[in-house]
């Protein structure tokens, strides 16, 4: 009696190969408003090079990892991190034709990195990568539900782009977790570096917020302020507010990022931008 073999795991989810142009977009893309823009171009500075921090570190561990539904997924999570490692690179034609000095916050994040890299262990560099993938699919999570928020977004391309990257950034939630677990990572490992990196991450954001409306002449648009202020961490509404619930979740014993379940919003969105897979 024949028996076939097992199909091969298939990746659970998709690489996209994007091609943005962003040369011809408006300065103050977000609802005209300098802080926001500003604050969104912050974000944009820290993905290059973040995220191939992300995929290095995943790759120092992989040949620990047996399982092949895992290691499917650990290839799929490099493609799709070295898309938006591009496309984020790309965005600098949108900075630089409007005088906006994004390569030099990258070069920043480029050397933080590198000096943490040189002092810490394989695993530790896991365990921040997974703390860090909590910000950018908790963050990009408030993006596909917040539409108040999507709408003010005024350029079309800007607009692909937050949302392809918010479905990706959600898709691939689980693999560098999944990789910690898989190579014997702990609870206290991961909750403190997360604390850790909670505070490193509000410092450059907070630092690079600064220097960004000061070269750009609105360190002191109060108006601006407020509004960004305002839709960042208004009590109700906030962008970063809704952010405490899930954040805090990470400090859970027994958490696991698959336990936001974002996959009808996912799919809702996947559909909506026209994606097929």
């Amino acid at each position: 009696m024949s028996t076939s073999a097992a199909p091969a795991p298939q990746a659970s989810f998709p690489v996209r190969r994007m091609d943005f142009s962003f040369a011809d977009s408006q300065k103050y893309w977000w609802s005209g408003n300098p802080f926001m823009t500003q604050f969104m171009n912050n974000l944009s500075s820290l993905f290059p090079y973040g995220e191939k921090f992300f995929v290095d570190s995943v790759r120092g561990v992989r040949e620990q990892i047996k399982d092949p539904q895992l290691q499917k997924d650990i290839s799929a999570f490099i493609g799709q991190e070295a898309m938006h490692s591009k496309e984020h690179a790309t965005y600098n034609e949108y900075a630089e034709a409007h005088g906006i000095d994004l390569r030099t916050l990258e070069l920043r994040i480029k050397v933080l990195l590198e000096w943490i890299s040189k002092f810490t262990t394989k695993k530790q560099r896991l365990a921040a990568t997974c703390a860090l993938e909590h910000f950018t699919a908790t963050m990009a999570e408030q993006l596909l539900l917040r539409e108040d928020l999507t709408t003010q977004i005024d350029d079309e391309k800007m607009y692909k782009l937050w949302l392809w990257h918010a479905i990706e950034e959600n898709e691939h939630k689980s693999v560098a977790y999944d990789a910690y677990q898989a190579t014997g990572g702990g609870y206290w490992i991961r909750t403190i570096t997360m604390a850790l990196s909670t505070v490193m991450f509000i410092g450059v954001i907070a630092w690079f917020q600064i220097d960004l409306l000061r070269k750009d002449g609105q360190l002191f648009n109060w108006k601006s302020w407020g509004y960004g202020l305002k839709t960042l961490f208004g009590p109700r509404n906030g962008y970063l507010t809704g952010l405490i619930g899930p954040y805090l979740q990470y400090y859970k014993p027994g958490f696991h990022p698959a336990q936001q379940d974002t996959l009808r919003l996912e799919q809702r969105w996947r559909t909506r931008l026209g994606f097929d897979g």
